[in-house]
């Protein structure tokens, strides 16, 4: 799992949430711990391919079906890259796959900071789970 000691100029984050408002604001959050990172915001899993840079994912907070984005070739990118996958929004009784973190409605900034610090790699005794 990757850290964000530094403010890593290649390092990219993926924002892909039906309600724009909510997107942007997760958005805000990782400008504030990473000003330089890129940021691609989108609605569906092909648009973010197709806006995706260069560079290694450092995270991607995703509102949809786990299952689905488990299968896609943009999770493959994700785990690849040493990024980490966090769940946005999703129904209690809905599956984590083990590794992924989750982003439970309502947050607050300091919920998606905890996933984007240093500290928010899961140690053997510790969840994933924020929020």
């Amino acid at each position: 799992m990757q850290t964000l000691d530094d403010n890593d100029p290649q390092a990219v984050f993926v924002v892909i949430l039906r309600e724009f408002l909510v997107a942007r604001d997760i958005e805000m959050i990782i400008r504030d711990f990473c000003s330089d990172a890129r940021v691609v915001l989108a609605r569906t899993l092909d648009d973010a391919m197709a806006a995706l840079p260069s560079g290694k994912i450092r995270a991607a907070f995703i509102q949809m079906d786990a299952k689905a984005f488990s299968d896609s070739e943009f999770s493959q990118r994700v785990a690849s890259d040493g990024g980490r996958t966090v769940l946005v929004g999703l129904d209690v009784d809905e599956a984590v796959p083990k590794g992924w973190a989750t982003l439970r409605f309502p947050f607050v900034e300091q919920d998606v900071s905890a996933l984007l610090a240093k500290d928010a790699t899961p140690g053997p005794d510790q969840g994933t789970e924020a929020g």
